[in-house]
């Protein structure tokens, strides 16, 4: 999940790495640290805690440098201190590394080396790559690294610079990404952990596979595989120029997107629906409708937020579009032995298209033969050279390290893709116009929550002082129900759980009490009677009652201690509308308890590391 930048060429490199990380701070922010070469020495400067702490270091004790490699950190080995924060380094102060991953093999390492005599510093993983790289060194700065990953077990995405060696910079992957940048007339190169960190509009960039390592002058690449031979990498011109990245007069990051929901639906809707044939289209779906109709299992794989999204999509695919469908925990569908037939589309969600657990189940399937449609928010992502065919959510840079408009995002793109496959199959052309109608109409209904904000900062306000959360809902509601538990748990530190209503009285019931605060989730029509009646038992066990229900269910407001009234929708599309409601009560609940809510702790925003 940590950051890594690099840059080698004439301008400042201490800056351009700063600005850099600026763009992957997303990735964790336990610390950040760089390194260059000054005089033939070493130099670092390390921080714990947000980038901000790093620059202002720099900007206090500037300095010029030959080039300098960069992290932002994600703690996984070792307390997040000065002493843990990358780069590190071997014993002498010759070499300096940034990572990003696991060496599997580090405890077995480091007890080697120690018995030659090296001394370790850090309780970090990485540092045991710095002192082997050290112990193979001859002179030649790629042999020694070739010859130290061929101890190594794990995934990694490194930068790694020498003293005797200002003019290059040496990068390897495995598993995790490496995007490098080079633009020979100006003489620089750049790499990094993410290419949509490159600020550059006319840069040639190439993405290392697995096993590959490559030497990175400020006028060329050279790439080798594992035995040392020589790649020859293809490059693509990007447009990689920053966006500028704003709270537009937003407290936070997280509100601004929370209130950007009606453009960014509207977004991923346009130009992909026929209205006159009650259809989808999409113009990158490189699918043909052959080989759609000739799907007769869909397998859905993700983590977290993306997962729930993948739930609901789950049931949308078997209700409207009648094919069996099944959403998995990426982390633990890849270490299934999975069964995978020629007629089974997988899906892929992925915000980042960086999930690290998302791509090795993506890299399993396929290895079956299996077909990938990505389904991502990030162009020139990993996701997006792995999968088969890759649709993209439009939903804009999402900041906020807790997903909002992502997650409405894939929820629509994944209406539109059920409708598709409905069409081809039973649909009506009139059934599919009236479901097509109420997703259009989605923007509308959202606005309609959002107007709804002091009314639901009011109700965060009452209950921000509980400690336990339940959120109650069934079929789609009970999805919906995960999902804003999720949210409330990430940046309030609140202890909140989604469960199925009817599931309560078989365990969970047991937990009610006045001092455990019961959201109920009342968007689904179809099990609303149902629904009430649950909500009754957790009234008459004294629990607040705070129901999410659609307007013309005057029946709710008997049973409930507070309401908060929604727009009516189908029950298929209730979770958008539902789930904006719940981020804007997760969002004033963790306001009124003073947490970091753009940068909650312990979390990144995008997760590679299992």
């Amino acid at each position: 999940m940590c950051g890594i930048y690099g840059y080698i060429g004439s301008r400042n490199p201490a800056q351009v790495c700063l600005t850099g990380l600026k763009h992957l701070e997303y990735r964790g922010y336990d610390s950040a640290g760089l390194a260059g070469i000054r005089e033939g020495e070493l130099f670092s400067c390390k921080e714990v805690g947000k980038l901000f702490a790093l620059e202002t270091a720099l900007q206090q004790n500037p300095i010029s440098l030959d080039l300098a490699i960069a992290h932002t950190r994600w703690a996984t080995h070792g307390k997040p201190n000065k002493e843990n924060a990358h780069p590190h380094f071997d014993q002498n102060q010759t070499i300096a590394v940034v990572h990003n991953g696991i060496i599997e093999n580090h405890n077995a390492l480091r007890t080697m080396l120690q018995n030659e005599g090296m001394v370790f510093y850090s309780d970090t993983d990485t540092e045991v790559i710095a002192q082997l790289i050290s112990h193979c060194y001859q002179g030649d700065l790629l042999t020694a690294v070739q010859k130290a990953l061929s101890f190594l077990r794990g995934f990694w995405g490194l930068a790694i610079i020498h003293k005797n060696h200002p003019n290059q910079i040496v990068a390897a992957a495995r598993e995790n990404p490496i995007a490098i940048g080079i633009n020979p007339l100006r003489m620089e190169a750049f790499v990094s952990s993410d290419a949509n960190a490159f600020c550059e509009s006319d840069l040639d960039v190439l993405f290392l596979r697995n096993d590959e390592v490559a030497l990175i002058t400020p006028s060329q690449i050279n790439v080798f595989d594992q035995s040392c031979a020589p790649v020859q990498k293809s490059t693509e011109r990007m447009d990689t120029s920053a966006v500028a990245i704003s709270k537009n007069g937003y407290d936070h990051f997280m509100l601004k997107e929370i209130f950007e929901q009606p453009e960014t639906i509207q977004q991923t809707l346009h130009n992909r629906f026929v209205a006159d044939f009650g259809t989808a289209e999409f113009d990158n779906l490189t699918f043909s409708s052959t080989e759609l109709l000739a799907i007769r299992r869909i397998l859905i794989i993700a983590c977290g937020t993306s997962w729930h999204a993948g739930l609901v999509a789950a049931s949308l695919l078997e209700d409207k579009a009648r094919i069996p469908t099944q959403a998995e925990i990426a982390s633990e569908f890849r270490h299934k032995n999975p069964i995978i037939s020629e007629d089974t589309l997988v899906i892929a969600i992925s915000q980042s298209g960086e999930t690290l657990d998302t791509l090795a189940a993506v890299r399993e399937v396929k290895s079956k033969g299996a077909k990938v449609l990505g389904i991502t928010n990030v162009r020139n992502s990993t996701l997006t050279r792995e999968a088969d065919c890759t649709l993209y959510m439009r939903a804009g840079p999402e900041i906020s390290v807790c997903s909002t408009k992502a997650f409405t995002s894939q929820l629509t793109l994944l209406s539109l893709f059920t409708l598709l496959m409905a069409r081809l199959r039973h649909m009506s052309k009139e059934e599919g116009q009236a479901f097509l109608s109420e997703v259009q109409s989605l923007p509308q209904k959202v606005e309609q929550v959002l107007t709804q904000h002091e009314t639901i900062r009011q109700l965060a306000k009452k209950y921000a002082h509980y400690h336990s959360f339940y959120f109650l809902g069934r079929h789609y509601m009970y999805t919906t129900s995960l999902e804003a538990a999720l949210k409330l748990k990430e940046i309030s530190y609140i202890n909140a759980q989604g469960y199925a209503a009817g599931e309560m009285k078989h365990g969970p019931i047991a937990l009610i009490d006045p001092e455990l605060a019961v959201i109920g989730m009342c968007g689904n029509t179809h099990t609303l009677d149902k629904m009430l009646s649950n909500l009754m038992e957790v009234k008459a066990r004294g629990a607040p009652l705070l129901v999410f229900a659609p307007i013309g269910t005057p029946e709710v407001a008997s049973i409930a201690t507070d309401v908060l009234w929604l727009p009516p929708i189908c029950d298929e599309l209730a979770s958008i509308p539902y789930s904006v409601a719940a981020q804007l009560l997760a969002y004033f609940i963790a306001l009124e308890r003073g947490t970091d809510i753009d940068q909650p702790r312990n979390l990144a925003k995008s997760v590679t590391v299992e």
